[in-house]
């Protein structure tokens, strides 16, 4: 975080434009674009910013957003649930879709399940997300009556409404997110059901399916739940352009606004954020992998 906090604050240094010429416009005059500079501190030198900087960050004060005039941290958890909603549920599709669809290409290798299940792989990995939004947008108004344009419902007013809102959006994430993660679990299933440990349930006289689906399973979870938690983090930060396309106040959408209005403060705090995000889930991914897949595995060892 604090090797991402320094190349942040330097690249937002070194970069052309200027934030108080975007605020005020070209037809500003230099008195009030000093004005605009000295309230920003842009008239500042680079170590007297570097020092607010920190110092700000320590006691965990990102300051004020120069284009929407409000607390960065208060902007920050406005669109947080949102971009938090977004994440979980398309992540929550893209994990049942992955462990149905990469368990059986498993267990049935060389099979059709087996060639669908890599072509699933092939094709959200090779289909661009604006191109995917706008071809779903696309489809659900014309074809399924459903218009997504300006129709978005906040928790807060209808839970029904806001699901239905953000229901397009959640598409094109899963399926995104649903290649590596299937990939994961198709390796991961065969490499386990290649373990000799495997083939000795059989011969004790365990059923194919009870050795899969009490042995097989649990051992191959180490790796997409490691990839859940990376991916997790990369959805809180990575969905400004899905959110854009279909007009949804996120946190990859607020993000995408401060760099297009040279908003330092915001961006600073987005991307620290977003920084912090990363570290904590893959701390938590270690925790959950340590408290729930090994204890199970000790005591499997243990019989």
């Amino acid at each position: 975080m604090l090797l991402v906090s320094i190349i942040t604050f330097i690249a937002l240094s070194v970069i052309p434009g200027n934030a108080a010429l975007i605020a005020l416009g070209t037809e500003a005059s230099a008195a009030s674009l000093d004005a605009v500079s000295s309230d920003l501190g842009l008239d500042q030198s680079f170590s007297s910013r570097l020092f607010s900087y920190y110092k700000g960050l320590l006691s965990l004060d990102f300051g004020t957003s120069s284009y929407f005039g409000q607390d960065v941290w208060t902007l920050i958890l406005q669109r947080l649930p949102l971009t938090v909603s977004l994440a979980l549920l398309s992540l929550l599709a893209a994990f049942i879709l992955s462990m149905l669809l990469g368990c059986a290409a498993a267990i049935y290798r060389e099979s059709f399940i087996d060639a669908f299940s890599r072509i699933i792989v092939q094709l959200s990995a090779s289909l661009p997300s604006f191109w995917l939004s706008l071809l779903l947008l696309l489809f659900a108004s014309r074809v399924l009556g459903f218009s997504q344009a300006g129709s978005y419902v906040s928790m807060s007013e209808s839970i029904p409404l806001f699901l239905k809102s953000i229901s397009l959006a959640v598409i094109v994430l899963a399926v995104g997110e649903s290649g590596p993660l299937l990939r994961i679990v198709r390796i991961s299933m065969i490499g386990a059901m290649e373990e000799d440990w495997f083939t000795a349930c059989q011969v004790k006289g365990l059923s194919k399916r009870k050795a899969v689906f009490s042995y097989a399973l649990r051992s191959a979870l180490s790796a997409p739940v490691s990839l859940m938690g990376l991916q997790l983090a990369k959805l809180l930060g990575g969905t400004a352009i899905v959110e854009s396309i279909f007009a949804l106040p996120g946190l990859g959408r607020l993000f995408l606004t401060a760099v297009e209005m040279r908003d330092l403060n915001l961006v600073q705090g987005i991307v620290i954020f977003v920084s912090f995000a990363v570290v904590m889930m893959n701390l938590l991914t270690d925790l959950l992998l340590r408290v729930v897949i090994n204890p199970l595995s000790a005591s499997e060892d243990r019989k």
